[in-house]
């Protein structure tokens, strides 16, 4: 045999003598298995502690109208959402200054919205109206730009509902603008689509005055 390979068979020898002695060392020793002593990774309790998702908030679309006179400012806000599309109304100066909630609403159906018309403002700026378009036309509905109720028992006057109401031989066709401080123009056609009779809604009466010209 020659010098390595003695120096082979020894280091194994040792080895494999040294493995038994630690056996024996620990059978008598008592050691038990604790798997307390395992360390976790950090990879391991990232995945037991998952990062939390963010979900983004979303952000409104909005528009606005001033008034006439260029003191007043109307603003829409629409925000999409799981319960559906939230319109929200308010006035302000024109600056953004002196901002009030006049009307909210959320709807569920996309065949329901809202916008601001480009004459929503009463001439003397207490009054505004918007309309709300659905399945079954467009509805003009009248706030007080303050937000305050615009009657004792009412936030908002739903002035084509009343319209329809009240005058059954003519249909409604579109709700134009003021005619004055508290007198809002409708426009009618018949039956057959043709232009009719043009009426004055006068608030906070209610009041439906029918007029000799067509607008």
């Amino acid at each position: 045999m020659t010098i390595r390979h003695q120096i082979e068979v020894e280091s194994v020898t040792f080895l494999l003598l040294a493995g038994a002695v630690g056996i024996v060392f620990a059978f008598y020793s008592g050691y038990k298995f604790n798997p307390q002593n395992i360390v976790s990774l950090p990879v391991v309790e990232s995945f037991q502690n998952p990062i939390p998702v963010i979900t983004p908030i979303p952000k409104p679309d909005v528009s606005s109208q001033i008034s006439p006179d260029g003191e007043k400012l109307l603003t829409m806000s629409v925000t999409t959402n799981d319960s559906g599309k939230t319109y929200t109304f308010t006035t302000s100066d024109a600056n953004g200054a002196n901002t009030q909630n006049v009307y909210s609403v959320t709807y569920a159906d996309t065949a329901d919205s809202m916008s601001i018309p480009f004459n929503t403002w009463s001439p003397d700026n207490k009054y505004v109206f918007i309309n709300h378009i659905g399945p079954s036309g467009n509805d003009a509905i009248v706030l007080k730009a303050n937000g305050e109720p615009i009657t004792e028992t009412e936030s908002s006057i739903n002035s084509t509902v009343i319209f329809k109401a009240k005058i059954t031989n003519n249909l409604y066709d579109e709700t134009t603008g003021w005619a004055s401080e508290t007198l809002l123009l409708i426009n009618t056609k018949t039956s057959s689509g043709e232009k009719s009779t043009s009426y004055w809604f006068e608030l906070p009466s209610k009041a439906i005055i029918p007029l000799s010209t067509q607008f």
